[in-house]
């Protein structure tokens, strides 16, 4: 089990040991994106021991029979995730939706610590226990001290970051259609505990995925005369894909374009009809993300032609690039630094995460890195032993209630 370092923190002592054992538990018992319920349920329980109420913003079904919208459709309602109020006693003012997600990964556990996943195939691989937690240390914190600001704290539990929609599905449900501000973070196991980094520049890349199916003409392996042949139309769109980047991105914009899934044909003999294969584009701004969209397609089908094969390109956004308010971000600098050992300016990550999508809608905010574990051969998100250190919490709280007060106020 891991220590946990106040740090120059007045969180009380209660609360951290009480956090603590909330990233506990949230760590044992991981859930997929829109199968959150007991997470829900725990989360629920938790605030309402705060005397915090939550809204009722969803409602329960059977977990084993879900709706058949949820998935990958942003209308849909959403039957996982928490919302709650905090009202300052200062009087009335602006609201600030302070976020973190609660979803985990299919990754399954290789670690030895004491509160490893309870659930098979299933393990918080990117720290989103570590979120929760220490959303709920703020909530607590926040609601022993309404005296400290006004207007009003929405804690939002987001459901589905990793997969499904999440942040799309709770702007579509209206739970943040009163917001003013909105700050988030993620934790960063390459950087130290204590450290905190905050930017006014994009700091996580937009995510974008590409499903391309190329339709030929399957033929036996000794007659490849009689084939439009899908492999070999596909071995030189993958060489062109590798040119976008090098060739058509300036080399100081940061970008990436990875191909990762390919599948085709049934038989070691026979030359397909269908080949499908997928992959993901990553970039730092909007435009760069246009620019490689663009040439994919002009690929595809130019490469299509001369091979004599049809193929269809689908493109689709899972999250646009992270832009901070250089403001609140100036804001949240000079708090950090009565809280954090160290507070720097975060090297970019070509990583998304949908929080960009609450800033993309209109809603002002900033998203930073709070470091978590800092050891060189610790390893980084979405891997089997992923370790957050419990060690980053009070760090965490912390961000939250200081942008609270400094933003409310």
């Amino acid at each position: 089990m891991s220590t946990v370092i106040a740090g120059p923190t007045d969180i009380d002592t209660a609360t951290l040991e009480e956090t603590v054992k909330a990233r506990h538990w949230l760590h044992r018992h991981p859930e997929m994106a829109l199968r959150e319920f007991d997470t829900t349920h725990y989360l629920k329980e938790r605030l309402a021991s705060y005397g915090i109420e939550s809204i009722d913003a969803t409602h329960r079904h059977d977990p084993e029979q879900p709706s058949a919208d949820d998935a990958g459709n942003p209308s849909a309602p959403l039957t996982t995730g928490v919302t709650a109020d905090i009202h300052g006693s200062l009087g009335t003012g602006p609201t600030l939706a302070l976020r973190a997600d609660i979803d985990g990964l299919p990754i399954v556990e290789d670690s030895t610590h004491a509160f490893a996943s309870l659930n098979p195939g299933m393990m918080h691989a990117c720290g989103h226990d570590l979120h929760m937690a220490s959303l709920l240390g703020a909530a607590r914190e926040l609601q022993e001290h309404r005296d400290r600001f006004r207007g009003t704290v929405r804690l939002l539990f987001q459901p589905a970051e990793e997969a499904e929609l999440g942040a799309q599905k709770v702007l579509a449900a209206g739970w943040l259609n009163d917001v003013d501000l909105i700050v988030g973070y993620h934790n960063h196991p390459g950087l130290p505990v204590g450290t905190v980094g905050i930017s006014a520049n994009p700091i996580m890349g937009g995510n974008y995925r590409f499903d391309v199916t190329i339709h030929g003409r399957g033929a036996h392996g000794s007659r490849p005369e009689d084939s439009a042949d899908p492999i070999t139309a596909f071995t030189a769109m993958s060489s062109e894909i590798q040119t976008i980047v090098s060739r058509n991105i300036a080399p100081l914009e940061p970008a990436v374009v990875s191909i990762t899934q390919i599948r085709a044909g049934q038989a070691w003999n026979i030359i397909p009809s269908v080949l499908e294969f997928q992959g993901t584009a990553r970039a730092l701004n909007r435009h760069t993300a246009e620019l490689i969209q663009e040439r994919l397609t002009r690929i595809v089908q130019g490469v299509s032609e001369a091979h004599g094969v049809t193929s269809h390109l689908d493109w689709s956004v899972r999250a646009v690039p992270i832009e901070n308010n250089p403001d609140i971000a100036a804001t949240l600098r000079r708090e950090a630094v009565h809280y954090a050992q160290k507070v720097i300016e975060p090297v970019p990550s070509l990583g998304s995460d949908d929080f960009a999508d609450f800033q993309h809608s209109g809603i002002p905010g900033v998203f930073s890195f709070i470091g978590s574990n800092g050891d060189p051969d610790a390893s980084g998100w979405h891997t089997p032993n992923f370790i957050a250190k419990d060690a980053a919490l009070p760090y965490a709280i912390d961000y939250y209630t200081h942008a609270a007060y400094a933003l409310l106020n």
